[in-house]
C-alpha cells in the first residue's frame, strides 16, 4: 500500500470515527436546519461569524455541496474582516482551510491555516486556538507531502501544548509528528517514539478513540517496516478496543489494515481477502460507498496477486461501477488501468484499449479539475488580499489618530509630574528654613535661661545645650546644599523624560528627608537607622554622578547593630569627603566606597574604605583651587560635644592606604564606639 493511500485511510478514520457514537450521522440533517434557522435570525455579528463556520461544517458532513460550503466560509471571513476581530478572522480562515483540506486542495489549506496561526501567534488569546491552527496547518502540509512545513507547525503546536500541559493536544501533535516523520526518508524510525508518546497521553486521558488512532498509526508504522507480526499485534489490540467501544467503523478500518498487512506480506493472500471482505461487509452496513469501492479494489489486487484473473476482473468492475456512481476520478482511473492490463494479458486488445482510454481521460479530468481549483484559489486569495488592504488603510488612519491622542496624554502627564516635583521641592525648602528659624529661636531661649540660672550650674547646662544646638546646626548647615543638588538631579531626569528613574529617586529623596526631619529632635539614633540614612544618601549621590562610583554596606543586618547609638548623620561628612575629595578626583576605572560594621559588645567599629586619590593628592588639588574644607573640623567638634554629654566614647582615625611603592591606594576611616 502506498504512503499516500495510508495517509488518506487514516485521515478518514479520524474524521469519521467522531460520528460513530450515538447516531450522530443521522442527526446531521436536523442540526443543519437548526443552524440555518439561527443564521436567518442572527443579529449579533460576532455570533453570525461563528454560525457561518458551524453551517459550513454541517453542510460538508450532510449535503457535501462544495460551492455552498465555500460561499458560507467566505461570508464568515468577510464579516470577521469588517468587525476587525483578529481571533474571529483567524477562526474563519482556519475554517476555510479545513474545507479546502476536506476537498484535497492542500496548497490552499496550508496557506489559510498558516495565516490563521500567524495572526494569533503573538496575541493574548486562548492557547487552544493557537494549538488548533498550528495542528491544522501541519495536517494540510503533511497530506500535501510538504513534510518540513508539516513538522515545523506540529512542533509549534506541541510546544504550546506542553506549556499548557494539555494532554489532548500533546497527543494530537505527537501523532502528527509521528505520521510526518514516517514519510521522510531516513527518519522513519523516529516516528515510533512520537506515536508511543501520543498513545501514553491518550491512556492518561482514558480516551479510547485517541488510543485507537495511535494503535492504528503504530501498526501502519510496522507494516511499512515490513514487520507484519508486530503490526498485527497492535491491530489485535485495536480490535479489542473497538469491540469495547462498539465501534463499527473502527472495526471495519482495523480489519482493512489487517487485510493490507497480509496483502503486503504476500504469504497468505486468502487471509488478506478474508479481512477485506469482513471490512467490506461492515462498510456496506455503515453505508460508505467510497470505502466499499476502495475495498473492492483491494480485494481485486489480492486476487490479481494470486493470479486469479477472472475474480480480479469481477472485483475491479464492481469497484469501477461504484467509483463512477460517486464520480471519484482517482478510483475510476485506477480500476480502468487495472482492467486494461487484465484484458491485454488475455489478448483482448479492443477491451484493453477501451479501458486504457477511460483511465487516461480521467487522468486528464483530474488535472483539469486541479487547474480549475488553483485558478479559483488564486482569485479567492486576490479578493481576500484586496479586502485586507482596504481595512489595513483604515486601521493605519485609526492608529495615527490614537497616536496623536497618546502623545497629548503623555505631555499632560509629564507636565503633572514636573508640577508635583516642583511642589515637593518648594515644601522641602520651606521645611529647611522653618527648622533653621526654630533652631535660632531655641538658641535664644537657651541663652535667656542661662542668664537666669545660678553660676555654678551655668557651665554644665550651657555645654549640654550647646552640644545639642551645635549638632543640629551642623546637620542643617550640611543639608541644604545636598538637598538642592539632589532636587536638580531629579529635575534633570524629568526633563530628559526618564520618568521611571525620577519617581524612584523622588521616593528615595522623600524617605531620606523624612528620616532627617524625624531624627532632628533626637540626640542619638540607632546605628541601624544611621546606616539606612547612609544608604539613601549614597543612592541619591549615585543618581547625581551616575556610574562614577559603586558602594556596598556590609554588616548592617548584624545582630546588635540596633543597640548601638550615635549622633544622627555622623557618617555623612566622612562619605562626602570620600566621594568629593577622593573618588571624583580619581582616574581609576572602577571607583568603590565600602562601609563595613564590626559589632562587638564592648566596642563597635565602622570602616569606611575608598580607592580615591588619597589625602595628600586631595590637599594639593584643594590648595591649587584655594579651597578650604570645614567638614573634618565639624566632625571633630561634634564628637567632642558628644563625648562631653554621653557615657559612651566616640573616636575616629584616618588611614592613608599605600602600595609597596608608597603610592596612594585611597583612604580608610575607622570610627570606634566604645561602651564605658
Amino acid at each position: 500500500m502506498s504512503k499516500k493511500k495510508s495517509l488518506f485511510i487514516k485521515s478518514l478514520f479520524i474524521i469519521l470515527c467522531a460520528f460513530q457514537s450515538g447516531g450522530l450521522l443521522a442527526q446531521e440533517g436536523d442540526k443543519l436546519d437548526g443552524i440555518r434557522k439561527s443564521l436567518s435570525q442572527q443579529t449579533n455579528d460576532s455570533l453570525r461569524v461563528l454560525d457561518e463556520i458551524k453551517y459550513t461544517r454541517a453542510l460538508h458532513r450532510n449535503k457535501h455541496d462544495q460551492a455552498e460550503e465555500y460561499e458560507h466560509a467566505q461570508n464568515a471571513i468577510d464579516l470577521a474582516l469588517q468587525l476587525k476581530d483578529t481571533l474571529l478572522y483567524a477562526r474563519a480562515l482556519d475554517n476555510s482551510g479545513l474545507l479546502h483540506r476536506f476537498h484535497e486542495q492542500y496548497n490552499e489549506a496550508i496557506d489559510l491555516h498558516a495565516k490563521a496561526f500567524q495572526l494569533v501567534r503573538e496575541k493574548d488569546v486562548q492557547p487552544i486556538h493557537k494549538m488548533i491552527f498550528a495542528n491544522n496547518a501541519g495536517v494540510a502540509a503533511r497530506y500535501n507531502q510538504n513534510y518540513d512545513t508539516a513538522l515545523s507547525f506540529y512542533l509549534e503546536a506541541l510546544k504550546i501544548a506542553e506549556e499548557e500541559e494539555n494532554l489532548r493536544n500533546i497527543a494530537i501533535s505527537s501523532n502528527g509528528i509521528g505520521n510526518t516523520l514516517a514519510q521522510i526518508e531516513d527518519r522513519e524510525d523516529e516516528a515510533l517514539a512520537y506515536f508511543q508518546r501520543a498513545l501514553e497521553a491518550e491512556k492518561k486521558r482514558d480516551n479510547t478513540l485517541g488510543m485507537a488512532m495511535n494503535y492504528l498509526s503504530i501498526s501502519d508504522f510496522y507494516i511499512n517496516k515490513e514487520d507484519y507480526i508486530t503490526a498485527r499485534s497492535y491491530l489485535d489490540r485495536l480490535i479489542e478496543i473497538n469491540e469495547e467501544r462498539d465501534d463499527l467503523y473502527g472495526l471495519a478500518i482495523t480489519q482493512e489494515f489487517l487485510g493490507i498487512s497480509y496483502l503486503n506480506e504476500g504469504t497468505d493472500l486468502n487471509k488478506a481477502v478474508f479481512y477485506f471482505e469482513e471490512s467490506l461487509a461492515k462498510f456496506k452496513k455503515i453505508g460508505s460507498k467510497h470505502k466499499q469501492s476502495e475495498l473492492l479494489n483491494m480485494i481485486a489486487d489480492a486476487y490479481k496477486k494470486q493470479k486469479k484473473g477472472n475474480l480480479a476482473e469481477t472485483y475491479y468492475k464492481q469497484s469501477l461501477n461504484l467509483a463512477e456512481e460517486l464520480n471519484q476520478f482517482g478510483l475510476i482511473s485506477s480500476n480502468s488501468l487495472a482492467l486494461s492490463k487484465i484484458y491485454e494479458n488475455k489478448n483482448y486488445y479492443n477491451e484493453a484499449l477501451s479501458y486504457l482510454k477511460i483511465a487516461k481521460s480521467y487522468e486528464y479530468s483530474i488535472q483539469l479539475n486541479e487547474q480549475k481549483i488553483k485558478i479559483e484559489a488564486i482569485k479567492s486569495e486576490y479578493d481576500l488580499d484586496k479586502k485586507e488592504n482596504q481595512i489595513a488603510l483604515l486601521e493605519i488612519d485609526k492608529e495615527l489618530q490614537n497616536a496623536l491622542l497618546d502623545k497629548q496624554e503623555e505631555k499632560i502627564k509629564r507636565r503633572e509630574i514636573v508640577t508635583i516635583s516642583l511642589g515637593i521641592g518648594l515644601v522641602l525648602i520651606l521645611v529647611v528654613f522653618i527648622l533653621q528659624y526654630r533652631n535660632f529661636q531655641t538658641r535664644k531661649r537657651i541663652n535667656a535661661k542661662l542668664a537666669e540660672e545660678e553660676k555654678d550650674k551655668l557651665n554644665a547646662i550651657y555645654e549640654r545645650n550647646l552640644a545639642q544646638a551645635e549638632i543640629l546646626v551642623s546637620r542643617l548647615r550640611l543639608n541644604p546644599h545636598f538637598l538642592f543638588n539632589s532636587l536638580n538631579a531629579i529635575t534633570y531626569l524629568i526633563q530628559s523624560e526618564q520618568n521611571y528613574k525620577a519617581i524612584k529617586y523622588l521616593k528615595i529623596f522623600s524617605k531620606y528627608t523624612r528620616m532627617v526631619l524625624e531624627t532632628s529632635k533626637e540626640q542619638v539614633i540607632s546605628l541601624k537607622d544611621e546606616l539606612q540614612l547612609t544608604r539613601n544618601y549614597l543612592m541619591l549621590e549615585g543618581n547625581r554622578f551616575e556610574k562614577d562610583f559603586t558602594f556596598k554596606i556590609i554588616g548592617e543586618d548584624s545582630t546588635g547593630v540596633e543597640k548601638v547609638f550615635i549622633p544622627p548623620l555622623l557618617l555623612q561628612p566622612f562619605l562626602e569627603n570620600a566621594i568629593w575629595h577622593g573618588l571624583l578626583l580619581s582616574e581609576n576605572q572602577e571607583k568603590f566606597l565600602n562601609i563595613e560594621v564590626d559589632f562587638q559588645p564592648k566596642q563597635t567599629k565602622i570602616y569606611i574604605d575608598d580607592n580615591g586619590v588619597g589625602r595628600q593628592e586631595s590637599m594639593k588639588i584643594k590648595r591649587s583651587k584655594s579651597h578650604k574644607s570645614m567638614g573634618m573640623q565639624i566632625i571633630k567638634e561634634r564628637i567632642e560635644l558628644y563625648n562631653k554629654t554621653h557615657a559612651n566614647t566616640l573616636s575616629f582615625e584616618v588611614i592613608d592606604k599605600k602600595d609597596q611603592n608608597n603610592l596612594p591606594l585611597g583612604t580608610q576611616i575607622v570610627i570606634s564606639i566604645s561602651k564605658s
